[in-house]
């Protein structure tokens, strides 16, 4: 098994731990094909996630990759509408930092950068630990 397939599994039980221990239940898909991995439950309202996960540091930054495709072929833009929300997750050491992004903030771009400094004015930092946006 690859290790991207392997972590990106890992970064999803994450997000369904965190998302059950905030009292939101979570069904995950079948299969990798869907542009979400798995959907959210709040009691009002049915949310699909898109989970991505990062622990390599790139420059000042973390960054993700949100384009579909596999890393042998050509990575393309999503669509608009194809997940409710991106959950990602940025590890330093043991500590996690969750992102909580709406998709239309996201739009069409192939890549997302996150800064886990606190004092950073990055473009998501204000998603950072956002669970309230699903819960």
């Amino acid at each position: 098994m690859s290790y991207n397939k392997r972590a990106g599994t890992l970064y999803e039980q994450m997000f369904a731990t965190e998302a059950l221990i905030r009292g939101l239940d979570v069904s995950n898909t079948i299969g990798d094909y869907s542009p979400y991995d798995c959907i959210v439950d709040n009691g009002k309202k049915l949310m699909r996630i898109q989970v991505k996960g990062t622990q390599a540091r790139q420059q000042s930054g973390f960054k993700v990759t949100v384009a579909k495709g596999n890393s042998l072929g050509q990575k393309v833009a999503r669509g608009p509408n194809c997940f409710d929300f991106m959950a990602a997750v940025v590890m330093t050491g043991g500590d996690a930092h969750w992102y909580i992004v709406p998709e239309a903030k996201i739009s069409s771009q192939m890549t997302v950068k996150f800064f886990v400094n606190p004092n950073s004015k990055g473009k998501f930092e204000k998603y950072k630990h956002g669970w309230d946006l699903i819960c």
